[in-house]
Order: structure tokens, then sequence, then C-alpha cells
């Protein structure tokens, strides 16, 4: 007897909930796939897969058409498929009646990938307040083309920060550059000098390339351009397109906001073509690298056993959760938005992704 599919909150079916006799209607990733020979040769060959989504892997056998579904299918790639679901050796295999293939673009990632623990549509609605709260006139209409709905504000917000490090994960670009924008602009309280528009802007901006240099579909990698040219060339050079295209736009501006990209990884170890050279600059590379670091140290605790958090190689060092009965935190803190945190800072909830 076929059993009604209990969904996800989302309205999908995620794998870890898939029961004997369910049918199954949805997208899931081919991990890997292969033709089997049956015992009698006589009926050619069966089609073994591994299927998978974020909360989960599944054990999935096509006996009817699996040199057919093997022609369509491609490994590490999404496809929509039906089946029912059986148990077999005590776990959950999954019959395969049909595959068809879907538009990449169509796809939610965040079903698939890590997705940030914070809340993605407050993060948007932050973005969003930040640009608002730019002055600048130049600078507003610079990321108002930029991140109106479209392809680009599109990738910004659903993009991770990096493939393994930090923030690798859906919406991991946009809670890191936030978290950025945040300590930025707290430490320019005390730098009259620093331009807090252009500092905004920058903070925004500055990990813009990672939209063109990391792909994730289905898991997070290096695209060819992000391999060869990396996201400092690529942001200047999506910057500077946009710009262009902008009448008017100060040349003086266009160079110190270009500087703060390429200056932002501050040494020229860690990658970085240039070292800050203005006031914003050294802010935003200080302020990235805070936000670096404490994601490590954020992780560490969260890990922490006897008070202790494990080695940090990168760091060369151990972190001190405190103990059980001294009233500190351990380490596991209460997640906020990077607004939140701006508004109600606290040392312990100022997490952020490593230099990028």
């Amino acid at each position: 007897m076929t059993q009604a599919c209990e969904v996800h909150p989302t309205g999908r079916l995620m794998v870890k909930d898939i029961k004997h006799g369910q049918a199954f209607h949805d997208l899931l990733v081919v991990r890997r796939f292969s033709l089997m020979p049956y015992r009698d040769a006589a009926k050619g060959h069966y089609l073994t897969a591994t299927l998978e989504d974020r909360s989960g892997k599944v054990e999935a056998r096509a006996w009817d058409k699996g040199e057919q579904f093997a022609q369509i299918l491609k490994e590490e790639t999404v496809f929509r498929i039906r089946g029912q679901a059986t148990e077999y050796q005590g776990a959950i295999q999954l019959h395969i009646h049909g595959v068809e293939p879907v538009d990449a673009r169509e796809v939610d990632w965040g079903h698939f990938l890590p997705v940030t623990p914070l809340d993605r549509d407050q993060l948007e609605a932050d973005l969003d307040r930040a640009i608002a709260a730019i002055a600048n006139p130049h600078l507003k209409m610079l990321l108002a083309r930029l991140f109106a709905e479209g392809d680009i504000r599109r990738a910004y917000v659903n993009a991770p920060a990096a493939m393994t490090h930090h923030q690798a994960y859906i919406g991991g670009l946009l809670e890191h550059s936030l978290r950025v924008h945040a300590t930025a602009l707290g430490l320019a309280a005390n730098v009259p000098e620093a331009d807090r528009d252009l500092l905004a802007a920058g903070a925004i901006l500055h990990d813009i390339g990672k939209i063109e240099e990391l792909q994730y579909q289905s898991v997070i990698g290096y695209t060819v351009a992000g391999n060869l040219l990396g996201h400092i060339v690529i942001g200047i050079n999506l910057l500077d397109r946009e710009i262009a295209g902008l009448p008017g736009f100060p040349e003086e501006l266009r160079l110190r906001l270009l500087h703060l990209i390429a200056s932002h990884h501050g040494e020229y170890e860690w990658q970085s073509p240039k070292r800050p050279q203005t006031a914003e600059a050294m802010i935003l590379h200080y302020a990235d690298r805070f936000d670096a670091d404490m994601f490590k140290v954020r992780q560490a605790l969260g890990e922490a056993k006897d008070g202790w958090s494990p080695y940090l190689k990168g760091m060369e060092r151990r972190f001190y959760a405190g103990v059980a009965d001294s009233g500190a935190l351990q380490g596991n803190v209460a997640q906020a938005s990077p607004a939140q945190s701006a508004s109600q800072p606290s040392p312990h909830d100022r997490g952020g992704g490593e230099r990028s």
C-alpha cells in the first residue's frame, strides 16, 4: 500500500524522513550510479545509484529501465526522481520509476548543501537596510544597480563564503559580508577621518567576486575563473564594469572603492595584490580578519571539552571556554543576525569567516 508523503516544512520530503511504502517524487542529487548485470544476461542491466539531499543519503535501484535512465543521469547533478520506498536488509531503498532533468537555476541548493544557521530572510533585510543607510548618491546607485532583483543579487545571497574553511554553506557570503560591515562601522566610530559610506560599501562588496569564484551545485568548489583569477580580481573586474555604466561616477571614488577590494586581505603573503593604503582599507582589512578569526574561535569553543577547545593549528593555540559552574558561556551561544550583533554587541556573538 502506498503511503502519502510526510513532507518537510519547506514542502519537500527529506531523505531522512522517507518511510517504507512511501511514494517519492522530488529533487535529489545523484552522487553516483552504475549499471549492474542481471544474473540472467538476457535481462540486461539494472541501475544502482546513491541519491542525496542535505538530510542524508539513500540507495536506489531501477530494475526495469536502468539502461534507459543511465543515458539520462549525470553524477553530482540534481534530477527529479520518481519512485517508491521499500526496506531492504533493514535500510530504506528507493525503487526508481522515473528520472527527469531540471534547470539548475530553479534549484534551491539549500536543500542539498549546508545552510547558514541565521535567518536568511532577515539577512536579506539587513542587506537592504545597510544599502539604504548609505548617503553617498554614487555608492547608493552602484549598490542599487548591483542588488536589484536579478542574477547578481540571487548569487550574492545564496553563495557560500568559502569552499571549506569558513561559512562553507548556502548564505555564507551574505552572512560574512554583513558581519564585516557591522564590525567595520563599529571600528569607524573611533576613526573620524574614515568615510563611513565608502567603508560600508566596501564591506558589502569586498567579497563579491565569490559569486563567480565558487560554484555550489550539489558540491562547493572553484570555478575555472576562480582557480585562474581568484575572487579579488573577479570582484574588481565586476565592479569596474558596473561603475562604467554609471554616468558621472567620480574617478577618485572609483579608485578608493576598488582599493578596498584589492587590499582587504592585508598582506602579499595572504594573496592581497595591494596592502591597505587608506583609513577605510585598514579598517576593512582588520574587520575581515577579526571576523575570520572569530569564526574559527566560535567553532572551536563549540567543540570544547573540559573547558578547552581543540588545538587550532592555524592560530597555534587552544581557547578557554570556562567551566560549567562559573557562569561563563560554554562556546555554544545563541546565533544573532549581524545587525542584532551590532545593536547588542557581545564578544561571544560576532562570528564570521576567515580571511576572504
